[in-house]
């Protein structure tokens, strides 16, 4: 059961990653300007998740929610003959490395550019689109979407504002790559 329920936040968690690892290969190509984007883009990332962190453990209605979605996600895989079980094993071992801070940028790309994470990340990405398909599936991210972004307003005021920032940031390093 700890692992369903870990299953949705890790999801977030291995987009986040990838998004990472996508974006800081945008600002190395950007130069020095890419830095201090790449500095602003983390620390607004780091405040969103505390202030999502804080949203979830001080709202257990959230929290409620949150499980009855992965609950529900993790059935609809099964039902449409994906493996979230495996597939997230896959992630969560590469996570576990990606976490050893003695590796060097290179090394973190092999494992994040591995055929078994690719895999899964494949796995994870055809999952997920079929069971948003499913319209009491995509009802609940929508329900869940709205209550979580209140709560993370409450807890951060300008949580918005940061969401825009983001984008922003990264619309930027997409264009300098082009």
């Amino acid at each position: 059961m700890q692992k369903q329920r870990f299953f949705g936040r890790f999801i977030l968690l291995t987009t986040t990653l990838v998004a990472l690892a996508l974006a800081g290969t945008s600002f190395a190509q950007m130069g020095q300007q890419g830095g201090t984007l790449e500095q602003e883009f983390m620390q607004l990332q780091e405040r969103l998740q505390s202030a999502q962190q804080r949203a979830i453990e001080n709202n257990p209605a959230l929290q409620e929610q949150i499980d009855t979605m992965e609950d529900l996600v993790t059935e609809k895989m099964r039902e449409a003959g994906y493996d979230p079980g495996g597939i997230m094993e896959t992630l969560l071992a590469a996570q576990g490395q990606l976490q050893d801070e003695r590796l060097s940028d290179a090394q973190r790309r092999e494992i994040l550019e591995s055929r078994e994470v690719r895999e899964a990340q494949q796995q994870l990405h055809e999952a997920q689109q079929a069971v948003m398909q499913e319209p009491e599936v995509a009802d609940a991210q929508r329900s869940l979407e709205a209550s979580l972004m209140e709560a993370m307003r409450r807890e951060e005021p300008d949580a918005d504002r940061m969401i825009e920032r983001i984008q922003e940031i990264q619309r930027e390093a997409q264009r300098r790559m082009r």
